[in-house]
């Protein structure tokens, strides 16, 4: 894993930054519509399913706990990186909605324990 753009202390400060936490919540709502849409047979779909019913409305906790390994998604990272500041509500401003989106999605199945799809299921979709 390549070097950490920030300190800790700061991506903590990030993680924990109240003016994200509503649009993290949002975000979470919006995935949550997305994967209800999906094809059930999309892989890992019952839990994706699950994750998706559990958090339609996510609480200030649900949230909370997720921003932890939202701020460390490389999109999120750089974005944060990228403004020089060290100060959180510089850098959560920094952050688009769609950036925030792919970050959501990206670790939807993670969060969900949904694994890698199997090799046979990617050679039967190619």
């Amino acid at each position: 894993m390549p070097a950490l753009p920030l300190p800790l202390s700061v991506i903590c400060a990030l993680a924990c930054e109240t003016a994200l936490l509503p649009r993290v919540r949002m975000a979470i709502a919006v995935i949550a519509q997305e994967v209800f849409a999906e094809d059930p047979s999309t892989h890992g779909y019952p839990l994706r399913w699950n994750l998706a019913k559990t958090v339609l409305s996510p609480t200030e906790e649900q949230a909370a706990s997720m921003m932890v390994g939202l701020v460390l998604s490389p999109g999120l990272l750089a974005a944060a990186a990228a403004t020089g500041s060290t100060d959180s509500a510089v850098m959560a401003a920094a952050i688009t909605d769609e950036q925030l989106l792919a970050a959501i999605r990206q670790g939807w199945n993670a969060v969900a324990g949904v694994g890698p799809i199997p090799a046979e299921m990617q050679e039967a979709t190619t």
